[in-house]
């Protein structure tokens, strides 16, 4: 049977159709950001002097594992795997971002504005240095946020060891949204925070 000019065409139309389809789709997902937050003063429960008050704090450096150098939100699918998201990513760089909220959160809890990030000039004095190594920052969806990572504290021109320790923190994620992932992110942060603003206190009695 003779083709007619319509059926002929037909199957170009309708690769053409298809792929203005998937073009339409690719520009309606649009990228979402995010970024972690600093906590809040009602976040804070204990208002009384402390012995690092006005202490002028060194923050790093800090160092983060090369699967977080990447502006993808990182979620863990297995213990063994990890994905990126597509299309939800950080609004800037997650490590500054990560020190950021870090400093802001050390300096609320010390309490102290005197916070310096690595590197400073050479003729700022620090009292103490905090230096963190991140070795996991991630979690799943509707399940965990996970912050492990190994940091120290140096004290005076002479860098002396006051402390070495690892953390591994957990907070919940309390829906199945990127938004919530980012929250739990931050709760974590907020109590690596205050783990380490407690050993510079301890520091600062001695």
């Amino acid at each position: 049977m003779r083709e007619t000019p319509l059926s002929c065409g037909l199957p170009i139309i309708l690769v053409i159709v298809a792929i203005f389809c998937s073009g339409c789709l690719s520009r309606s997902q649009t990228p979402r950001f995010y970024n972690l937050s600093a906590m809040q003063k009602d976040q804070v429960l204990v208002k009384s002097e402390s012995p690092a008050q006005n202490a002028v704090i060194g923050i790093g450096p800090v160092n983060l594992a090369d699967y977080l150098e990447t502006s993808q939100i990182v979620t863990r699918t297995s213990d063994n795997q990890v994905g990126k998201a597509e299309y939800d990513r950080w609004v800037g760089s997650f490590k500054d971002n990560f020190v950021n909220v870090l400093a802001d959160n050390i300096g609320f809890l010390l309490p102290t504005e005197r916070i310096n990030l690595y590197p400073w000039r050479g003729n700022v004095f620090i009292d103490y240095q905090v230096t963190v190594d991140v070795v996991r920052c991630d979690g799943r969806l509707g399940e965990a946020a996970w912050l492990e990572s190994r940091w120290s504290i140096f004290t005076g021109p002479g860098k002396k060891l006051v402390q070495t320790m690892r953390s591994s923190i957990s907070e919940p994620v309390t829906g199945a949204d990127y938004s919530d992932l980012v929250a739990a992110q931050s709760r974590a942060l907020a109590r690596l925070s205050q783990e380490i603003a407690a050993a510079i206190k301890r520091a600062g009695k001695n």
